[in-house]
């Protein structure tokens, strides 16, 4: 009986695949397309055939792929065979079918590796297993409404992807920026009222997404004028809110030939005794004195600053002053109270450095206002947001983003207070959603190593903690039905961050933190971390709880029910999802929490 039960959704699958196959042959078999499709349907099938076996995410897996992809496309194709004049039938839904060949050649990459999930994995457990009811303890579900309500509302928000979708697309057609603006935003007023039109971009887009077609889908909050514009007067009012351009003052400590060579001679995770700041001593004096407000993007990293106080940078220091910090910065780093520094006395104590998402190629800290805006005014006066927009792939792949969010926390930790009379660092919260969580956890893993003091929180929305996508969990499958980061933009963006054949997710920790070493696990912060249950990333940021959990640490973990990955972002002015509302507002609490339990110690 249990050998049946763990057999019957390949069967299930292998059986609707031939079925598939058996229509497609009524159709006309010298057409290029169904050439193509039959060959992919016979490839996927065989597949399945190879990994029939007895093991419990083979059959769980069998199972979501039949009732999400493989069955609806069955149903689909017997609806097209119904018609008189079928082959014109068929050609309407090409975009349709085009998308499933697609999700099929992923899946057929990620058969062979469910089996490869050691049986006493969590995943391969009970949902009674005592390793679950310890794992509760840490992990909250969350229900935000009705699951119908929240379908219609997805259903709405998805419209407006689908325009984004086209709008992303219609800047591409054209290179010259002013034209290309003019016929952007003349399509989009179009296909705000042609939707169905809008879709069919969407699909075809999303089967075969370019690399700059996804950095437009996922920057047109900062790119369309009139969305731009229209979330500026609808943001949160705050007393301060300007841009500084933060100089490069030390040497480079991310560069993948570093990196590397600590992997290969085990010396990654051995820590180091502080020896000082290593600055790039070209101009550092002109550097240090010059404007953080002269715009500068080559040379500098640009920081949007955010806060409830007026003044955020009351005044510099005298330049006598400056030449005696410039001679000792390098010294005592973690007493950062030592000495006469001019803001000892300064109002603000408490400093969130925020590291956006966007998959390392696109987004910027201007679209993360719909959430950083509220945390600056929820924790108060005493608080400053510095918001990084760091290099973006693929112009500057893996570890250059890295390299410069480094950069502006050791300026952050060393140089700020120093330097600026109303900022006396006492709390650092260390915020990143997605890619910038993944970063966020990489810069604690480097202050562990180099004895640099590490932030006194951490807080992760959906954090990418692996990037080793050959390890296998369930919810990865959730990528073949998401709506707006599903899995043929992620492995875009993954192969554009990691382009140089060289990079390692399987061995490096900067790349997947789930691997890094228990020693250094546990030496870090609190963290909070919050997710979608239908977010294809969420699987391994429980794997990683469940890991944090049995060293004791002080993590906790919610997950909202029926959101999928980005959802931080979607409280967009009118066509957005009114319930996220509700989870930013949380998300104000976490990170308050994690600045008083830090006061408390």
């Amino acid at each position: 009986m249990k050998s049946a039960q763990h057999s019957e959704g390949i069967i299930d699958a292998i059986y609707y695949l031939q079925k598939c196959q058996l229509i497609m042959k009524h159709f006309n078999t010298q057409n290029p397309d169904v050439i193509e499709w039959l060959l992919q349907l016979d490839e996927t099938q065989k597949q399945f055939e190879q990994n029939q076996c007895h093991h419990p995410l083979v059959e769980q897996s069998a199972q979501f792929i039949n009732h999400k992809i493989i069955h609806p496309f069955l149903l689909l194709l017997e609806k097209v065979l119904q018609f008189k004049n079928f082959e014109y039938e068929l050609q309407k839904h090409k975009l349709e079918i085009d998308y499933v060949i697609r999700r099929l050649q992923i899946i057929r990459e990620f058969l062979p590796n469910i089996p490869k999930v050691p049986l006493d994995d969590i995943y391969c457990l009970s949902s009674t297993h005592q390793e679950w009811a310890h794992l509760a303890k840490y992990i909250q579900f969350i229900d935000l409404d009705d699951p119908e309500i929240l379908d219609l509302q997805f259903e709405k928000f998805n419209d407006y992807i689908s325009v984004g979708c086209a709008y992303a697309k219609l800047g591409n057609m054209i290179k010259l920026p002013v034209l290309s603006m003019i016929f952007q935003n003349l399509g989009g007023a179009y296909l705000i009222t042609n939707i169905e039109k809008a879709k069919q971009i969407k699909l075809k887009e999303m089967t075969n997404p370019s690399v700059k077609f996804i950095q437009n889908l996922w920057s047109i909050q900062d790119k369309a004028p009139v969305l731009k514009n229209f979330m500026k007067y609808s943001m949160t009012k705050l007393q301060s809110h300007y841009k500084i351009y933060v100089p490069y003052l030390f040497k480079p400590t991310f560069t993948l030939e570093r990196i590397n060579q600590e992997i290969e001679s085990g010396t990654l995770f051995q820590q180091e005794e502080f020896q000082g700041f290593d600055f790039i001593e070209d101009h550092l004096y002109e550097k240090l004195t010059q404007s953080l407000f002269r715009k500068d993007r080559q040379n500098k990293i640009k920081v949007r600053v955010l806060s409830a106080s007026k003044e955020v940078f009351r005044s510099k220091i005298d330049e006598e002053h400056l030449v005696k910090q410039i001679a000792n910065i390098s010294k005592d780093h973690n007493n950062i109270f030592e000495g006469t520094s001019p803001g000892l006395d300064g109002k603000i104590t408490k400093v969130i450095l925020q590291i956006h998402g966007g998959g390392w190629v696109g987004m910027s800290s201007f679209s993360h206002q719909t959430y950083t805006r509220k945390w600056a005014n929820h924790v108060g006066e005493d608080c400053v947001v510095f918001s990084i927009d760091y290099r973006l792939a693929p112009k500057y792949p893996y570890p250059h983003a890295l390299e410069d969010v480094w950069q502006l926390y050791l300026w952050i930790v060393r140089i700020l207070h120093k330097f600026y009379m109303n900022i006396n660092l006492k709390q650092l919260v260390l915020a990143g959603d997605s890619a910038g969580g993944n970063m966020a956890l990489g810069i604690c893993f480097r202050a562990i190593k180099m004895g640099i003091r590490i932030p006194d929180g951490l807080f992760l929305p959906y954090p990418v903690v692996n990037l080793n996508f050959k390890v296998f969990n369930p919810y990865l499958l959730n990528g073949l039905i998401d709506q707006i980061a599903p899995t043929t933009i992620l492995v875009v963006v993954l192969r554009e961050y990691l382009n140089s054949g060289k990079e390692h997710p399987e061995t490096d920790p900067y790349l997947s933190p789930i691997i890094a070493d228990d020693s250094f696990l546990a030496k870090l912060p609190k963290i909070r971390i919050i997710c979608g249950a239908n977010d294809s990333l969420t699987g391994d940021t429980i794997r990683f709880v469940n890991k944090m959990r049995k060293l004791h640490h002080d993590i906790k973990l919610d997950i909202f029910n029926c959101l999928s990955h980005g959802f931080m972002n979607f409280e967009v002015p009118i066509v957005g999802v009114t319930h996220i509302g509700s989870v930013i507002n949380l998300s104000c609490k976490l990170v308050q929490e994690l600045f008083k339990s830090s006061e408390v110690l």
